[in-house]
């Protein structure tokens, strides 16, 4: 597969789906690395998206799970990777799906009239699959991302709370 270096805000806003230009000759399947850079609180040498690019606009195709690249190569020069090492999020934990999940378990615990732990949490085998499942592949993908993080002071970390922390 093609991957391409670009800055840390071009590949976030490519995943909140804000619009990202690129050349109008470049077209394709890419996956975005966020190259590596000092910016506080961005990623950096990250692979975190599949893009088509085409007519030179850049549309997120799937997000992948945070994954280490560092390849000396100017932003937007395609380069070759194994696309074996990639594993796509079944969800873009940036957008509106990640909403629509995480108020789903809100719901759910608005109604639950089950015992809790001491903690006041309730027990995860007392929530559905369809709700757990997704929460724990979203706590999975936000503890991978925080180590790409560059996050001096770990402030950034301290924002990112798991759903389980079992």
């Amino acid at each position: 597969m093609q991957a391409i270096n670009v800055t840390p805000a071009e590949l976030l806003n490519v995943l909140a789906g804000q619009e990202v230009t690129a050349d109008e000759k470049m077209t394709g399947q890419f996956l975005l690395v966020a190259k590596e850079n000092n910016q506080t609180n961005l990623p950096s040498a990250m692979a975190g998206a599949i893009a088509d690019i085409a007519l030179g606009q850049v549309q997120l195709q799937a997000l992948v799970h945070p994954l280490k690249i560092a390849v000396a190569q100017p932003d937007w020069a395609p380069y070759q990777i194994d696309e074996a090492f990639l594993t796509k999020e079944p969800h873009n934990w940036f957008g509106p799906e990640a909403i629509v999940i995480e108020k789903r378990f809100d719901d759910f615990t608005k109604e639950y009239n089950g015992t809790r732990d001491s903690n006041g949490g309730i027990p995860r085998t007392a929530i559905p699959k369809n709700i757990a499942e997704p929460l724990l592949i979203e706590d999975a993908y936000w503890a991978a991302y925080k180590t790409f993080v560059n996050d001096p002071d770990g402030s950034f970390a301290e924002q990112i709370q798991p759903f389980f922390t079992e």
